[in-house]
């Protein structure tokens, strides 16, 4: 296990250290509970999807920002090293995330997050390969999180400010299914798939089926990955297939977070073949959508638009389903006109203590600012 830059904190036994992301792991217990106590769930980084994208994506950028209360793991923060921000040649250390990677928030223990915030910002915005400033990224702005890294850079007095907000659309739970649906999908489009539906099932037997733990995951896996190599992405080579890298890590994560109970896979089948898939990761109520496919043979059916129901459905009927992030782009029709509830994810940039460390962020801050207030034509 490599580790960097260790500092001493100032309380007995807190101890924040850079390790490389080869000392995953051997950190894997650690990681698996304090995921089961974070403040915020966060399954991209926790053990079954974080390991195989460090597998699949680390490099000797990567780093696992970790904060130590004795033996026990209180903070986990994957970064990475930046040189340019705001288009000036400020380095500095940034949430790491992969291409399938949509969320980015650390996994902070609960009750622990003064300690664990004092450790990753001293480890982070004192560094001096980062030159004074860190960047959490992909955060909700109304999350526990956003708001206990909030608390800790005003407690410290270091400069801090907002940055690339967007709004995506989001799942609330507490409605029943059909209040839901009847407030989400409007009674037009209710009827139109409806219909959609019927002419569906005149080729064959309609069938949605769930991934129970006895199910064949890598059968599933390896459909999907056919499934969605026939659309658009296989012919523009985008394709998780087409990426046997890709491939390697969406086969690793599926089949982790199915051990883990992680994993909320469905299947929309005409005559036992599927024709949509679904894939989302969930944690303690909270599911982020992963991927989904469908066969380009059956468009006019909308069988993306179906199997996004089916999902909703599912998802509502759980007994313990808080919200679910879309992760989807802020102006993907689709889901936009599927979910109307939205979820700001932000960015959060954070200074050293030092007087040079705020005084350069405050020049990223103001530069951010004009370019926003005069786009480019």
């Amino acid at each position: 296990m490599t580790a960097q830059g260790v500092i001493a904190g100032e309380g007995a036994g807190l101890r924040a250290e850079l390790l490389s992301w080869e000392a995953a792991p051997g950190i894997e217990p650690a990681i698996v509970t304090l995921s089961e106590d974070a403040l915020e769930e966060n399954p991209f980084f926790s053990a079954p999807a974080l390991l195989p994208a460090l597998q699949a994506y680390g490099d000797d950028r990567v780093r696992l920002a970790c904060v130590w209360l004795g033996e026990r793991l209180i903070g986990l923060w994957p970064v990475e090293k930046r040189r340019v921000y705001a288009r000036l040649p400020y380095r500095h250390w940034a949430t790491w995330t992969h291409p399938h990677c949509y969320y980015g928030a650390p996994l902070i223990a609960q009750g622990f997050e003064e300690e664990a915030f004092k450790g990753l910002f001293a480890l982070l915005c004192e560094n001096e390969e980062a030159r004074g400033f860190a960047r959490l990224g992909r955060i909700e702005r109304d999350g526990p999180v956003y708001k206990a890294a909030l608390e800790a850079a005003k407690a410290r007095k270091r400069m801090h400010y907002e940055a690339g907000a967007i709004s995506r659309a989001a799942l609330q739970g507490g409605a029943s299914v059909e209040a839901t649906l009847a407030v989400h999908v409007r009674k037009k489009k209710r009827k139109e798939l409806n219909r959609l539906r019927n002419r569906l099932n005149e080729l064959g037997e309609i069938a949605v089926r769930e991934a129970t733990p006895t199910d064949d995951i890598t059968a599933w896996t390896e459909e999907f990955l056919l499934l969605e190599d026939k659309g658009w992405k296989g012919k523009k080579r985008t394709s998780l297939k087409s990426s046997e890298r890709d491939a390697e890590w969406f086969r690793q994560t599926i089949k982790r977070a199915h051990e883990a109970n992680a994993l909320h896979f469905l299947r929309l089948d005409l005559d036992f073949r599927p024709i949509a898939m679904l894939t989302t990761l969930i944690e303690g109520g909270a599911a982020y959508s992963l991927k989904i496919c469908h066969d380009p043979a059956f468009d006019r059916f909308s069988p993306g638009v179906m199997i996004e129901i089916e999902a909703m459905r599912s998802l509502l009927g759980r007994a313990d389903f808080r919200f679910a992030d879309s992760c989807a782009a802020p102006d993907h029709s689709m889901i936009n006109g599927l979910w109307r509830a939205r979820r700001v994810v932000t960015g959060l940039n954070v200074s050293g203590c030092g007087l040079g460390a705020k005084a350069r962020l405050s020049i990223a801050r103001a530069l951010e600012g004009a370019r926003d207030r005069f786009p480019k034509e």
